[in-house]
């Protein structure tokens, strides 16, 4: 490894020096079992090699995912993009598996009477939740069978929908909602310095209680909007 090489690309990404060095540490430690282990090194690493280094980890019960993540930024210094998108592949197969669902339940200001009666008939998350009813006729039927209104159903729908951006659950879930933001593709049209403004008069005006999102989170949940494909039919 060309430790100078990596530790410049990692400063370049804005990572602290204490982050540098514990990437640094960890690559060293892949590259000892490459040469202890499999008769091989970073130059020669193979996907098989990787793998076997993930189960090794997990074997020992240790977390893969914070090793991949190293590797994921070794591979992208080094522009082997076949190994990037190797190791970030096994590193987000993990990470499903551990992901917290988010339950329904768990929104500010949500009628309980209508999450009773969707845990009723198996639907208690924002999975299915939009599995259940991202469509008009899948919310006509839901409304039928449990005597719900269509529009309380349809505004769980559009909150577990904007949970697909990321890291806003519980409390900003529903200042997106109540601002009109209803849908990560609404989201996706704003530039976060714009997003952080509209929150702000919002918050203002209507007296919202509630901190506004720093800009730094609306950043990434702008981005994130971006990505996103719509879901959800009006």
């Amino acid at each position: 490894m060309d430790e100078d090489k990596f530790r410049k690309f990692l400063k370049s990404k804005g990572k602290k020096s204490d982050v540098v060095e514990r990437n640094i540490q960890t690559v060293k430690l892949f590259n000892e079992y490459l040469s202890n282990e499999r008769n091989s090194s970073l130059a020669e690493v193979t996907e098989d090699d990787i793998e076997a280094y993930v189960e090794k980890l997990e074997n020992e019960k240790l977390s893969a995912k914070g090793h991949l993540y190293v590797l994921m930024n070794y591979f992208r210094s080094v522009d082997n993009k076949v190994l990037l998108n190797y190791t970030r592949m096994l590193r987000e197969e993990r990470t499903k598996k551990t992901r917290r669902i988010f339950p329904i339940k768990e929104f500010m200001n949500i009628d309980q009477k209508h999450v009773k009666k969707l845990a009723a008939i198996g639907i208690k998350n924002v999975d299915q939740m939009l599995e259940a009813g991202r469509t008009k006729a899948q919310r006509e039927e839901i409304s039928k069978e449990l005597g719900t209104p269509e529009p309380a159903i349809l505004e769980i729908v559009k909150l577990s929908d904007l949970t697909r951006m990321g890291y806003i659950k519980t409390k900003l879930t529903r200042l997106y909602y109540d601002s009109g933001l209803d849908s990560p593709l609404k989201v996706a049209q704003f530039e976060p310095e714009e997003l952080h403004k509209f929150f702000t008069e919002f918050v203002t005006k209507s007296g919202w209680d509630g901190m506004i999102p720093n800009l730094k989170d609306l950043v990434g949940n702008v981005a994130s909007a971006r990505k996103l494909k719509k879901l959800v039919e009006d």
